[in-house]
């Protein structure tokens, strides 16, 4: 992720709010504004930019500080600038808002993709969920570990339609972060095709068993390196 400085059209527009002392744009995965304001707060100036400049331009957040960091040299310090959590306020004021509807659509897709897991299971796999030969509470059990499978696969494929933005937001390199997206990714995923290969596969069959050890096992290993790497990585 390339990270640069603009001094463009947002700073030369927050310079001009009677209130703000400083700012600095940051873009990278997302466009966000830092300012050092007095007497008013990131939504009044992110009102204030929308008569500036044209709404493409308008940063992704507005993250109001109490300074901006500099170097010895009196430099703006790019690096050492916060995540925006604490005072920001994403343009159009519905930061909330938004992320209840966002866990709200979440939700709603691990049921729906993980209902169409369930319902596709016997057309790809026959018999392999198969509990009329096992006795309770076992069969029960298992039961259960089957909804799991189907929850993770569901909650898989909506980490992969909508985690994206979220881990760019983490501040990590573009290609480590899509690496990171795809390696959570496969780890929920995996388990609901993972089970039901491993319940059809003779327990002699060393070939098909050998190619399901390095389908899955090991890749599943790999996706949780990937992650190790990810979290231990430093915010650029």
């Amino acid at each position: 992720m390339g990270v640069t400085v603009t001094e463009g059209e947002l700073e030369q527009g927050s310079a001009r709010h009677p209130a703000v002392t400083e700012c600095v744009v940051v873009e990278g995965e997302q466009m966000i504004a830092y300012v050092v304001v007095g007497e008013t707060d990131g939504k009044r100036h992110a009102e204030f930019l929308t008569e500036l400049v044209p709404r493409r331009r308008l940063p992704k957040v507005v993250a109001v500080v109490p300074a901006l960091p500099r170097t010895p040299d009196g430099k703006i310090d790019i690096e050492a600038l916060p995540l925006p959590v604490e005072g920001q306020r994403p343009v159009g004021g519905k930061g909330s808002h938004a992320t209840g509807g966002s866990g709200s659509a979440v939700i709603g897709g691990t049921l729906l993709f993980g209902f169409l897991a369930a319902a596709t299971t016997n057309m790809f796999w026959p018999f392999s969920t198969d509990l009329s030969g096992v006795p309770l509470p076992w069969a029960a059990l298992f039961f259960v570990l089957y909804l799991c499978e189907w929850a993770s696969f569901g909650l898989g494929v909506m980490v992969l339609l909508w985690s994206r933005p979220a881990l760019a937001r983490l501040g990590r390199s573009a290609p480590l972060t899509t690496a990171a997206w795809l390696a959570l990714t496969w780890l929920l995923v995996a388990w609901w095709p993972q089970d039901n290969f491993y319940r059809l596969a003779a327990k002699t069959d060393w070939p098909r068993q050998a190619a399901l050890v390095y389908g899955f096992n090991i890749t599943l290993m790999i996706a949780a390196v990937v992650l190790v790497v990810f979290v231990a990585r430093r915010r650029r």
